[in-house]
């Protein structure tokens, strides 16, 4: 889990970088989503007490969707977001965040 949460930090840093060199013409944000239980989570959702444990801690009470992320990669993508490049939108239900 270390070398995980080491290379989605230097992904924060290469958002930053991206935005600075790709600019004004191109816009570079990121999402960082909470649990969101996909094939590669299943070693955890597949552990109904696991799962039920993971959606307590969210304040919105339950795992995010991948439908969520693309909905949130929608807005980033989308002239409502026109104004906003370098950044990271975390979207974990409220999951307090350790960026």
């Amino acid at each position: 889990m270390a070398m995980y949460g080491v290379t989605k930090t230097a992904l924060l840093g290469l958002t930053k970088a991206l935005a600075t060199e790709l600019s004004p013409h191109t816009r570079v944000n990121c999402v960082a989503p909470g649990f969101v239980p996909t094939h590669f989570a299943s070693y955890i959702t597949i552990f109904e007490a696991k799962r039920k444990a993971l959606e307590e801690m969210t304040t919105l009470k339950r795992l995010g969707t991948t439908e969520d992320m693309a909905a949130a990669t929608a807005f980033l993508a989308s002239d409502d977001a026109s104004y906003i490049t370098g950044e990271t939108i975390v979207v974990s239900g409220g999951t307090p965040s350790r960026l």
